[in-house]
């Protein structure tokens, strides 16, 4: 199970829980253990101020061996 990332919003620091919109960039290039790191970024909307920002959702981690969250 992957660990909760808190996005807190960059005006009033308020915690944001759900994106609404979430996408994935791949990196292009493997680590040392020749894993690829898959990222998950998401569009917030704090609920406290209604300013829009980005935050990471998730980070995995995938190669030979597995998965790696």
């Amino acid at each position: 199970m992957p660990k909760k990332r808190e996005n807190r919003c960059p005006e009033c620091g308020e915690t944001a829980t759900e994106p609404y919109k979430t996408w994935e960039l791949v990196a292009p290039f493997p680590d040392k253990k020749m894993r690829i790191t898959v990222t998950v970024f998401g569009m917030f909307k704090c609920p406290s101020c209604g300013k829009n920002f980005r935050g990471v959702v998730s980070k995995a981690k995938m190669g030979a061996e597995g998965i790696e969250v």
